[in-house]
């Protein structure tokens, strides 16, 4: 039941999309794998744009996250002023993760739909022919090539490839952390900007060439979003795109003690005017 509702709404679509961009550039495959890449990426800008500006404002809050940490040891205390500070920051944890956990059913489906538009048997190439959508512009396109710059598209992916995904997923950490003072969140990045590129440098190791090519642009281009949202700054490139950052989440002690001085105040006020009143009854001849 998942493997055909899968088929259905992921894969069926990106074997036929891939084909018709494979016609529309000139028979080459490589270059159908490079604008799927960036026509996924386009969709999801907005996605994108949000998980960026969540990134922004859970670095930003590093040093208030330590702080609270310091200072609660109940875990159940603790968690009620973490969800506290997200709040009033306007901060969700999960949008930073948002198109991360988007990038791995895409990965998926990219790595089966290779595999069909690029069949190894004569059986393989008849199945194709059933997936694709009885459009004769579908139809007439295959078989398709699959070399693309001296690469086997479906052949498991080269140690250029593989060298390519850890080097742009690394690029593309760095340009995504910002500088903080704290050292646990200093660390935190540190870990991040090696671990994935060694994490999907050994996923690419499995990967067909062109599930590694996909990988690559799309690292590019998040590098390109990066630093148009975030610019630059060894290069001195400004940010292109002005994105509101999160609001900077109050002091919660310091608001809480104003609360109870306000409250405290109020029916003393109150209490002054009704005494200054019966005074000015009493003098009145």
């Amino acid at each position: 039941m998942i493997g055909e509702v899968f088929g259905i709404v992921l894969l069926d679509p990106m074997v036929n999309f891939l084909v018709l961009l494979n016609n529309a550039l000139f028979g080459s495959f490589g270059l159908a794998i490079i604008a799927f890449t960036i026509v996924i990426r386009l969709a999801t800008w907005p996605l994108t744009v949000r998980q960026l500006r969540q990134t922004r404002g859970m670095q930003t809050m590093q040093p208030r996250i330590a702080e609270i940490n310091k200072k609660y040891s109940d875990p159940k205390r603790r968690q009620q002023e973490m969800m506290g500070l997200y709040r009033d920051a306007g901060v969700n944890p999960l949008g930073c993760i948002g198109p991360m956990l988007l990038q791995f059913p895409i990965l998926i489906a990219l790595f089966y739909a290779i595999r069909h538009v690029l069949p190894e048997s004569p059986e393989a190439l008849e199945r194709l022919g059933d997936d694709l959508y009885p459009w004769s512009y579908l139809q007439h396109a295959i078989p398709i090539s699959d070399r693309f710059l001296g690469l086997d598209l479906k052949a498991n992916s080269h140690i250029v490839m593989i060298i390519l995904v850890g080097l742009t997923t690394w690029l593309q950490t760095k340009s995504t952390v910002t500088a903080t003072t704290d050292a646990r969140a200093k660390q935190q990045q540190q870990m991040m900007a090696y671990l994935m590129p060694v994490m999907f440098a050994f996923f690419a190791v499995n990967f067909p060439n062109g599930v590694s090519l996909y990988w690559v642009i799309n690292s590019i281009v998040g590098i390109a979003f990066n630093v148009a949202v975030y610019g630059f700054e060894p290069l001195k490139i400004q940010a292109l795109v002005k994105m509101h950052p999160p609001k900077a989440p109050p002091d919660r002690q310091a608001a809480l003690v104003a609360d109870r001085a306000d409250a405290t105040q109020e029916p003393r006020t109150i209490n002054g005017i009704s005494r200054s009143k019966r005074q000015n009854r009493r003098r009145r001849p």
